[in-house]
């Protein structure tokens, strides 16, 4: 019986280190994702305003 209990809290160890590795691993990914959006949306505002100076010339 206590190897039956032990086996049981080795497993749950297991499922939440596996757990956390796959949070960290979507946080890296939604970093990933919020970075390129950013730099999608820095180059639109740099090229609205590139074609803005290029009207006033």
């Amino acid at each position: 019986m206590k190897n039956d209990h032990e086996g049981g809290h080795s497993d749950l160890h297991v499922a939440f280190k596996i757990t956390k590795l796959v949070l960290q691993a979507a946080s890296v990914a939604a970093a990933f994702c919020i970075a390129k959006e950013i730099h999608r949306v820095h180059r639109s505002i740099e090229k609205k305003h590139e074609h803005g100076h290029r009207k006033l010339l």
